[in-house]
């Protein structure tokens, strides 16, 4: 991981004995400004260590999905399928479930390997440049997922 980009220099008094932020001698809000940012340095570290961690379960786990997924349509055992009537076992034909299995478990797998390889600072440097440079096209890209996720998430 890398280390944060907060500097600790303006906290120390000059060497010649001046009144830099934090300097010696006094009690003022100098000391309590330099806790309060060694602790915002700490939390950005603790988001970035759970970012990381997070993004390596979410790779560990399109994995074993995509391995599930191949093994079922592998398989010759009868699917669930639901109904307005209630569930009820499904024979799938293998011969057309394997080709599509096969080319889903191939994107879950490349995404897993694009997540562990892929640095958030770089990911975040990507996006920003994109707002930058096409801010309408980023808006309405926004909008879009945020009324795709909505109508998912309703359903």
């Amino acid at each position: 991981m890398e280390q944060n980009n907060f500097s600790t220099e303006s906290q120390t008094p000059s060497s010649a004995g001046g009144t830099g932020f934090g300097s010696t001698g006094t009690t003022g809000t100098g000391g309590t400004a330099g806790t309060v940012q060694e602790k915002l340095a700490d939390v950005g570290s603790t988001v970035r260590d759970k970012a990381g961690n997070m993004k390596d379960s979410l790779a560990s786990a399109l994995d074993s999905g995509a391995d599930r997924l191949r093994q079922r349509a592998g398989s010759t055992a009868p699917l669930a399928a639901a109904t307005d009537g209630g569930s009820m076992a499904v024979e799938a034909s293998s011969s057309r479930l394997a080709p599509v299995a096969t080319k889903v478990a191939g994107g879950m797998e490349a995404t897993a390997g694009w997540l562990r390889e892929t640095d958030l600072d770089s990911l975040k440097t990507g996006v920003e440049r994109q707002v930058k440079e096409h801010p309408g096209r980023t808006l309405l890209i926004a909008v879009g997922l945020g009324y795709l996720i909505g109508k998912a998430v309703r359903k």
